[in-house]
């Protein structure tokens, strides 16, 4: 892998070199969607040695930013876009408003989706992103879903890549409880002089080590620790009566 050098200038992105990020989200109808909980659960991430933490909604990022100088990477799910509607429409971040709630709300980092696909204010990912470099102040975190996606992201100028969204994309769409994408990660790592996360579908620390061999960056995990209803389904599926 070539020589990272696009994160020297944001002590943010520095923070977390060779660190686990953990994403700290609930869904609407969640027990733990409210912002006091999303609170609890990243101060408990940081207690057990997280650097980051990736955090969805300006509520929640004011709320844990209160509390922590932690580096928070930021990002708004659209409501105009349906789960069902997720895997054919971007909705992590799309539009430049959504950019600046986010900021204002105390992100240090602002995630975007960088699939290619169209955003609702035709605003390119290039433009995008120097409009937060130069209005905000802010570095970019690419949410990305294959190889080209990674490429194009990186002659945006973003300065971290993750994997966020192989898997996650009509065209790359996989099963839920399906292994982590390293080898997208490591054909990144080793084409692109950019930081990169493994992020989606990591469940156990081989994995996150795993990543780390390959060049990562840093490794984000969510749900293997931050969503028990998820962790609770995979133990109950080996019950006896798991399936009622």
């Amino acid at each position: 892998m070539e020589e990272l050098t696009s994160y020297s200038q944001w002590k943010c992105i520095s923070l977390l070199a060779g660190k686990l990020i953990v994403s700290c989200q609930a869904s609407p109808g969640e027990p733990l969607c409210a912002a006091e909980h999303i609170k609890a659960l990243a101060l408990s991430a940081l207690d057990g040695g997280a650097a980051g933490l990736r955090l969805e909604a300006a509520e929640n990022i004011a709320t844990v930013r209160a509390v922590t100088s932690a580096p928070i990477v930021g990002l708004r799910k659209s409501p105009l876009v349906a789960d069902e509607d997720r895997l054919r429409k971007p909705y992590i971040t799309v539009t430049w408003d959504e950019a600046v709630e986010i900021a204002e709300a105390g992100a240090d980092i602002i995630a975007v989706d960088a699939t290619g696909r169209p955003r609702p204010d035709h605003l390119s990912l290039p433009d995008l992103v120097a409009k937060i470099h130069s209005e905000l102040n802010k570095p970019v975190w690419a949410d990305i879903s294959t190889l080209q996606d990674a490429l194009a992201a990186a002659v945006a100028g973003v300065d971290i890549i993750s994997t966020t969204m192989s898997g996650y994309t009509a065209e790359t769409y996989v099963p839920s409880d399906s292994a982590p994408d390293l080898e997208l990660l490591e054909g990144i790592c080793r084409q692109i002089a950019v930081p990169v996360a493994l992020e989606g579908r990591i469940w156990h620390p081989d994995e996150v080590r795993r990543a780390f061999q390959l060049g990562a960056f840093a490794v984000v995990v969510g749900s293997a620790i931050t969503r028990p209803q998820l962790i609770t389904q995979r133990f109950t599926r080996s019950c006896p009566q798991g399936d009622h």
